[in-house]
């Protein structure tokens, strides 16, 4: 009979079958910080056990030392994996580097290459025998010196996981410390089989190794942490000085929307304790905003601002981050938040005054354009003065040149308008005046520009039109002008119109040569009779006087 079921197996069996349900639990978790490494341990720790297991259940030498042998290809496995869990889970990856891999694969190489030549040269055991208690085989060895090189190895791998796993317990949030703080605690269970090992007991039973069993009640304590705690689905980001200093409120959720890390600004805006906050839902937190939030956060990122219902109405400038893995899977998310109530206070004001020196400069302006109309006009007739004629002639003048096309200026007088004066009064003459202005904008275009040369003498700048209409209109307003009505001054007594008419670029190349070409033209038809329109020529001006008139 080569099978035997020992009282020993039947641990290391039940630590085998532990090993894989959590081996799979972590797997499904496998894209978490860590989950690889400790998977790999986990399966180190199933075939250890599977071998301890089946050497126990052996009922002859040279069964028990090949499966004692072939245990090593799990057991070396365990310390680089752990250490590498370790880092992981402490945020201590930058020491994970390649030289580091390389010497975490020495010891484990050396040890398989040892144990597997052990009958050569006995440094890891030495001469074994199989002992018969009971019914019950036993191996007893005694250890060599590659075994006691081997535990120290072991020792220092673990004692420095713990120490980077200890560390990590201080910068973590409330939450994430007291995952971290089971998962330490798991750590710390295999040291006691190292101290096992070197105890004058471990001799007296047998020899019989329980580091798989131990590191089986590890395993069951990471179990823990993974379906109670849920430690791989958290993720440590805001333990840092600088996070924790911040005065943005900073909010850190794990995939089902719990509360990971919170800082002290955003405790202190919600008015709740990080011991409050951290492992509740975010709804139960963000009471009056949690809502508004929501269509945010399937988004990748989002920077907005929005307004938050409370005793008072604050409004937060809000950053919504995804967190994501080596693998690029969401992990978590993480606001970041800040009280803007304050600027858009200010901001409103600013806005209203603003607002209210937009208003004044409107009305600024149209005082400004009214003064410009005021300072263009003349304020007995309303049409435009001198001033406003000079410029508004020097600029239509250089369009003309550059668009090539006519201007006519036509200038006009009252005739004897001294007698009306004398004989009817001043206020006879003003109304005379400002008939002739309404019957000048009644007979000219929009875009044709009538000002009041002085006294009562009047220029119409017409462009675009040739010499030829200017006279035909000229003589339009010679022939309306007698048949307006004047009550201050008699039918018999009425004033003549006198025009004079040039056009640019014919009688004149800037305004003042045209304008002077148009009065030219007006002296000659005062000296022709008045009552009539002359078109200036540089030899004599051409007179032409309606028959009957």
């Amino acid at each position: 009979m080569f099978v035997l079921l020992h009282p020993f197996s039947l641990p290391f069996m039940l630590s085998a079958l532990v090993s894989a349900g959590i081996a799979v639990t972590i797997w499904r978790r496998r894209t978490a910080p860590g989950a690889v490494s400790l998977f790999v341990n986990m399966l180190g720790l199933i075939f250890w056990s599977g071998t301890y297991a089946a050497m126990w259940s052996s009922t002859t030498l040279q069964k028990q030392l090949f499966w004692l042998d072939l245990s090593t290809l799990g057991a070396v496995i365990i310390p680089a994996t752990f250490i590498t869990f370790s880092l992981q889970v402490s945020r201590n990856e930058r020491f994970l580097t390649r030289w580091l891999m390389y010497l975490l694969t020495i010891e484990p190489a050396t040890s398989l290459l040892l144990q597997w030549t052990n009958n050569s040269h006995h440094l890891v055991y030495g001469p074994a025998q199989l002992w018969v208690t009971d019914g019950l085989a036993g191996l007893h060895w005694s250890p060599g010196l590659w075994y006691w090189i081997d535990t120290a190895y072991w020792y220092i791998i673990i004692t420095a996981g713990i120490w980077y796993l200890a560390r990590s317990l201080f910068r973590n949030g409330e939450l994430h410390r007291w995952q971290i703080g089971t998962i330490l605690a798991g750590a710390c269970i295999p040291l006691f089989a190292i101290l096992f090992e070197v105890s004058p007991f471990f001799t007296k039973i047998g020899r019989l190794d329980i580091s798989p069993l131990l590191f089986t009640l590890s395993g069951g304590l990471y179990f823990y942490a993974l379906s109670i705690q849920k430690f791989l689905d958290l993720i440590p980001v805001a333990h840092s000085r600088l996070i924790q200093s911040m005065t943005d409120g900073v909010i850190v959720f794990d995939l089902q929307e719990r509360i990971v890390e919170i800082n002290p600004a955003a405790c202190q805006f919600l008015g709740v304790t990080a011991e409050q906050a951290v492992g509740r839902h975010s709804r139960d937190i963000l009471t009056g905003w949690e809502e508004i939030t929501r269509p945010f956060w399937d988004q990748q990122e989002v920077r907005t601002e929005i307004g938050v219902k409370q005793d008072i109405p604050r409004y937060l400038d809000l950053s919504i981050t995804p967190l994501l893995n080596p693998r690029k899977h969401t992990t978590g998310r993480m606001i970041v938040f800040r009280d803007i109530s304050v600027r858009k206070q200010d901001e409103g004001a600013l806005r209203n005054a603003n607002e209210q020196l937009q208003d004044q400069l409107a009305e600024i302006r149209t005082l400004r354009d009214q003064l410009h109309e005021q300072a263009s006009r003349d304020p007995l007739t309303n049409l435009f003065n001198r001033r406003y004629l000079d410029e508004m002639l020097l600029q239509e003048l250089a369009r003309a040149e550059r668009e090539n096309y006519p201007v006519s200026v036509i200038m006009l007088d009252i005739d004897r308008f001294k007698r009306v004066n004398d004989t009817f009064g001043h206020k006879a003459g003003d109304e005379t005046l400002q008939a002739l202005a309404t019957l000048i904008i009644l007979h000219i275009r929009l875009f044709d520009v009538a000002c009041r040369f002085g006294g009562e003498e009047f220029v119409i700048v017409m462009p675009h039109v040739s010499v030829e209409t200017a006279y035909e209109r000229a003589e339009m307003l010679r022939r309306a002008f007698p048949k307006i009505d004047l009550p201050s001054v008699r039918k018999e007594a009425r004033p003549t119109l006198s025009f004079g008419i040039a056009a640019y670029p014919f009688h004149g190349l800037n305004s003042e040569q045209l304008l002077k070409s148009a009065d030219m033209a007006l002296y000659a038809a005062k000296n022709s009779g008045r009552n009539r329109s002359v078109i200036y020529t540089e030899d004599s001006p051409i007179s032409r006087k309606q028959s009957g008139l």
